[in-house]
């Protein structure tokens, strides 16, 4: 641990500790030894520390994105008017084959520090260019040197490529093992890995089941991308994975939004958990989110920010149109019966949970983030109530989730290192703007060459 503190001095210190009602504030101190959170309480001297005035700011958990393809920053806004068919024909089988390691690693360390000025400190990388071995340590070196705390979920999908990086599944899978077994060998590092399974459809059950043991066999918590096609022979991807004894409180499903109800109680009953992505799924033809359904099925919904390809990298944009999205669900069952709703089902406090407590629970970081507790490592975001948009404060949660934008985060910490203070990343900006410029141009370029057509078998259109 290092001998760094750090006291944030007479904040609206928001704790999420399970000791209160969620998402009660008061006026208080927040001392940071290290890594770690020292003391929480409402006065704290200690003349060891830099003092940082945090009057006229909300102290709270940093955010938690629980689905972000996070190489993809250097395509910011080329599926703005694509549905999943185009985004599968425009990113995934024809700029994804043009990325470099070079560029896995542009995307990974300035698509993080987008996250991190966002109040992000936690991402789940669902990274699905892993091209070669080369691409999946560019893509984990990206995410460190950001500073960031990331799962590197290692990707199975296959990018159509002349030359594959690997001959077969089994050389991917020993590339993951090799990781596995080197750089990202502790579950306790700022990074540490996942897997990113292949699309069940895609790929095939058998081969999906090869991936999932393999991960397993590891300890590896999956990620899964499911039930978003809509086509007359779709399975029933969820349901298939049941009746192959494959679902377990280690996947984390994202979008689902094709689920039917009795498939998304499985998911629930069997401990796994969901991500939505609200913004993508609006645009690309997925469905409405889910967070409904899954409540209701006693499940605990969490967020992502999905493809900056097509959407923005803020969470709080994610939970706000989740929110309500529901809300006009809930309220047309009622106004069906020609009458008003008196109440709304879901609060801005469920939103709040779902990007911190519920999203550190569903990544296994429960004991480390998500809450300001003593002891747990200090991801930390000072959030400005004194801004035009935030003031004045009548509900810390309501604040949050309804009226912040990343402009309002005045500072970010991880595992206690300053990330961003006054408003400004403490990264070098113009290296990240030239890394930038240099995939960009690399990237159009070869698209502009590129003559080859969609891989066999797709069913895009």
């Amino acid at each position: 641990m290092s001998n760094r503190k750090t006291l944030l001095k007479g904040g609206t210190i928001m704790t999420l500790a399970p000791d209160g009602a969620f998402g009660s504030t008061f006026t208080g101190d927040l001392l940071i030894d290290g890594t770690q959170i020292a003391d929480v309480r409402p006065s704290i001297t200690d003349a060891q520390a830099e003092t940082i005035d945090a009057t006229g700011c909300l102290v709270m958990p940093g955010l938690i994105d629980t689905h972000r393809h996070v190489w993809q920053t250097a395509l910011r806004g080329v599926c703005h008017n694509e549905t999943l068919k185009g985004y599968m024909r425009e990113i995934r089988f024809l700029r994804a084959k043009h990325h470099r390691p070079e560029d896995i690693y542009t995307g990974n360390w300035v698509g993080m520090l987008e996250a991190l000025n966002a109040g992000i400190t936690t991402v789940w990388d669902f990274s699905h260019c892993i091209n070669s071995p080369a691409h999946a340590d560019a893509a984990i070196d990206g995410l460190v040197d950001s500073g960031a705390r990331a799962v590197f979920g290692y990707g199975f999908n296959e990018v159509p490529l002349e030359a594959p990086g690997f001959q077969n599944l089994a050389g991917r899978i020993k590339d993951m093992q090799r990781i596995r077994q080197g750089r990202l060998a502790s579950d306790s590092a700022l990074v540490t890995m996942g897997v990113a399974t292949s699309d069940l459809l895609i790929c095939g059950l058998d081969q999906f089941k090869q991936e999932l043991a393999a991960a397993r066999s590891l300890g590896l918590p999956v990620s899964i991308h499911s039930n978003t096609w809509e086509f007359p022979e779709r399975e029933p991807e969820v349901a298939l994975m049941q009746a192959h004894g494959l679902l377990g409180s280690d996947l984390l499903f994202v979008h689902t939004n094709l689920s039917s109800d009795e498939e998304i109680r499985m998911i629930a009953d069997s401990g796994g958990w969901i991500s939505s992505t609200p913004e993508t799924e609006m645009q690309m033809s997925m469905g409405p989110s889910v967070i409904g359904r899954f409540a209701a099925a006693g499940g605990r919904p969490t967020f992502g920010c999905d493809i900056i390809s097509n959407n923005s990298g803020d969470l709080l944009t994610q939970a706000r149109l989740a929110l309500q999205t529901q809300r006009m669900f809930d309220n047309a069952e009622v106004l069906a019966g020609h009458r008003g709703a008196d109440t709304v089902k879901v609060t801005t406090e469920d939103m709040l949970r779902a990007m911190t407590v519920d999203a550190a629970t569903a990544l296994g970081l429960e004991r480390r983030v998500g809450t300001l507790e003593i002891g747990k490592e200090a991801d930390v975001i000072m959030v400005r109530l004194d801004d035009v948009n935030t003031m004045p404060l009548h509900n810390a949660a309501a604040t949050l989730l309804l009226h912040v934008h990343p402009g309002n985060i005045d500072s970010v910490y991880v595992a206690g290192r300053c990330l961003k203070r006054g408003g400004r990343l403490l990264a070098d900006m113009t290296r990240a703007r030239e890394l930038i410029a240099v995939s960009h141009e690399h990237i159009s370029s070869a698209v502009a060459r590129d003559q080859s057509t969609l891989p066999a078998g797709y069913k895009g259109d």
